[in-house]
């Protein structure tokens, strides 16, 4: 009896010891989680008080990026095109100890020796630059461009497919645009709301007008009334949008008149020693270009019968697969990949 008992006595003295093991080590597995989310919480309050070094500018907020928590430097890997104005806005320094705030739009890629080996376009309707010491770089800002914080710099080649403007004398004068570097469009006076206001189509009857009508300051589309004959070369340039709030901009040469149906009427000729197309989306439509056409930018279309009576160069692969020439549209001449000289 006495042997029994103590048998029943050992049995529940190990099952009280297995469960205060399994307790301990409970509270253990609880106190790691509880430490790991305090480290956790820690870590989001540093971050919220630090500002990252460097932000991509591809597939994610660009506004934030360039924003007042955003980097000082933001890093492009490809072209961009944006629907919205975007602002370069805040006070961001590269380091703690630096002494004043700059911001770098990188609009370029570069290999261990720093060679620039790609460079990429931004395109967007405008560009408000109201950070101190910000900086473009090697690529293109394909847009209107505003500068209201001293210490501007286009450099390392870099383009504006557009106008730029400075918001007085003293910006102007603060700024820096290297020898390297290129405003396609005008350097102004003004703030965005005294930009002009755009209209959304114009005639071409003589070189003058367009040249107007096609660059940074013209239409979305350019009528044509009868054939024209121009002896320089003209570019389309700048990035305008049909819409406010359109996914891209976008051009049209309508080389022809229509009636109510739609049905073309009449075609015309515009007879140039060469057309440079660097501005997005471009299309020339039914009627032809005498003359040969270098295209610089993607999304370039010949459609409704259009005849390039010329060569038609592509300045890379890449441009010329994003084109389109219809079934029903010619190029007399050769299509190649090439550069204006």
């Amino acid at each position: 009896m006495k042997r029994t008992r103590t048998i029943a006595y050992i049995a529940v003295a190990l099952l009280v010891a297995v469960f205060l093991i399994g307790c301990g080590g409970g509270e253990e597995e609880a106190t790691e989680t509880a430490s790991a989310e305090s480290s956790d919480t820690g870590s989001s309050e540093a971050d919220a008080t630090s500002r990252p070094t460097q932000m991509s500018a591809m597939g994610g907020d660009i506004q934030e990026a360039l924003g007042p928590d955003g980097a000082w430097i933001i890093l492009w890997s490809g072209d961009t095109t944006f629907s919205e104005p975007v602002t370069v806005s805040g006070e961001v320094y590269e380091s703690e100890d630096a002494e004043e705030p700059r911001r770098k739009l990188a609009l370029y890629s570069q290999d261990a020796d720093r060679n620039v080996t790609d460079r990429y376009t931004m395109t967007v309707p405008q560009l408000v630059v109201e950070h101190d010491n910000t900086r473009i770089q090697s690529g293109e800002v394909a847009g209107e461009v505003f500068v209201s914080a001293d210490g501007f710099e286009l450099t390392g080649g870099a383009t504006i497919n557009g106008n730029l403007y400075f918001a007085d004398e003293a910006v102007q004068e603060s700024a820096s645009i290297s020898d390297d570097s290129t405003v396609m469009g005008e350097i102004r006076m003004g703030s965005p709301a005294d930009a002009m206001t755009r209209p959304t189509e114009m005639t071409a009857t003589n070189a003058g007008n367009l040249q107007e009508a096609v660059g940074a300051d013209g239409s979305w589309i350019v009528l044509f009334e009868d054939d024209v004959t121009v002896d320089e070369e003209i570019t389309v340039f700048g990035a305008v949008y049909e819409e406010e709030g359109a996914d891209a901009p976008r051009r049209k040469l309508a080389l022809y008149t229509q009636d109510s149906d739609r049905n073309v009427t009449a075609r015309f000729t515009l007879s140039v020693p060469r057309l440079i197309v660097h501005h997005m989306n471009t299309r020339i439509q039914a009627g032809t270009i005498a003359g040969d056409v270098y295209v610089e930018e993607d999304g370039f279309e010949l459609t409704s019968g259009a005849t390039i009576d010329g060569n038609l160069y592509f300045a890379t692969e890449a441009l010329q697969e994003s084109a389109t020439i219809s079934d029903d549209s010619e190029v007399t001449g050769s299509v190649e990949i090439g550069t204006v000289d």
